[in-house]
């Protein structure tokens, strides 16, 4: 904290966050437990998203309708109410954008937002490759 003057909501704070490293700090010792900060380089990220952006490719590969005319949404659209109604087509553009948007967090430095975007993107590809499996897709 960076303050001119300490204020008593602010000692109550320091005190405090101490009292919660003092307890925490009991328990490892008492568990043998040995805190590690986690670890991850950037490039483990990067190269996941790599997969699923091929892996998207592949699936696509052939359909018709991807033109990319497409207004793309200036927020992720993680909503996916009636998706199945919707059909295979709406649901092919919904994978092309959020593999866009996916690609774009990812190059903005936005790691859990592009994460998110992933997880949805499986999930929705799944679903298609569940359409393809009983004859719904081409």
């Amino acid at each position: 904290m960076y303050a001119d003057q300490l204020t008593d909501s602010m000692t109550f704070a320091i005190e405090e966050t101490n009292r919660r490293r003092e307890k925490q700090i009991a328990y490892n010792v008492e568990h043998g437990i040995d805190p590690q900060p986690l670890r991850k380089r950037i490039a483990d990220i990067t190269e996941v998203l790599a997969r699923e952006e091929a892996d998207t490719a592949k699936l696509l590969a052939g359909r018709t309708g991807q033109d990319g005319s497409r207004r793309k949404s200036p927020t992720p659209n993680l909503r996916r109410e009636g998706v199945g109604a919707q059909g295979a087509a709406q649901l092919e553009a919904l994978i092309v954008d959020l593999n866009e948007q996916m690609l774009q967090a990812a190059g903005e430095l936005k790691f859990e937002l592009a994460a998110r975007l992933r997880d949805e993107l499986s999930d929705l590809k799944k679903e298609l490759r569940q359409m393809e499996s009983v004859g719904h897709v081409r």
